[in-house]
């Protein structure tokens, strides 16, 4: 279902056959080792449902939000074994933006992943919130915007892997606080065009 040729509602499935992707393997010397390779693992089939809305641009607020279900089975081998996995997660997701002022603006973007699956490592909850303010100054020729990205410090989190022969767990934490400022200023130089009559191009170089 769309709006304006933009997906609103969406939901389909994903069939993949030959996955030859990342897998970690027990090494054959000692059972307390492991080694990452790569496999092909047999197939998977996705089953996906998306949703969001928004307030329309324009105004003095601006909102977009949605979230996404995603259902993940894969079956074929794994070390040789039969493998059958199946993992669903949820992921909710928002922009917005606030004018303080004609020449102010303070923007919000972020995300929530619940359940979350990478291959085969089943991922805890994380997701980042990032914040901007953007000013403008000099007749609009100024733009100052200072931001922060993972301000609450949630791009983290416990995983684990129950597959063939390893069985293991552990916790992901990734820095991803970054706090910025950018300056810029439009001097108003205008492009030079080229008034030149003959200087056409060949039909050669427009096809």
């Amino acid at each position: 279902i769309s709006v304006d040729e933009r997906p609103i509602i969406a939901i389909g499935v994903n069939n993949t056959k030959d996955i030859f992707t990342n897998v970690v393997y027990q090494a054959d010397t000692s059972r307390s080792v492991a080694y990452r390779t790569y496999d092909n693992l047999g197939k998977n089939r996705e089953v996906y449902f998306r949703a969001l809305g928004a307030i329309p641009p324009g105004g003095k607020y601006f909102i977009v939000a949605g979230f996404q279900y995603n259902q993940n089975f894969y079956e074929g081998l794994y070390e040789g074994k039969p493998l059958s996995f199946k993992k669903g997660s949820w992921t909710i997701f928002t922009y917005q933006t606030l004018k303080l002022t004609p020449t102010t603006q303070l923007s919000l973007n972020g995300f929530a992943r619940f359940k979350g699956q990478l291959q085969f490592y089943e991922l805890g909850s994380f997701g980042a919130l990032n914040f901007s303010v953007t000013q403008q100054l000099m007749k609009r020729k100024l733009m100052i915007s200072a931001s922060l990205n993972d301000a609450l410090l949630t791009n983290r989190n416990d995983f684990t892997i129950n597959q063939g022969s390893i069985n293991a767990s552990g916790y992901r934490h990734s820095d991803t606080r970054r706090f910025g400022v950018n300056i810029r200023y439009n001097f108003g130089f205008r492009k030079r065009e080229d008034n030149n009559l003959f200087n056409l191009e060949s039909p050669e170089k427009n096809n």
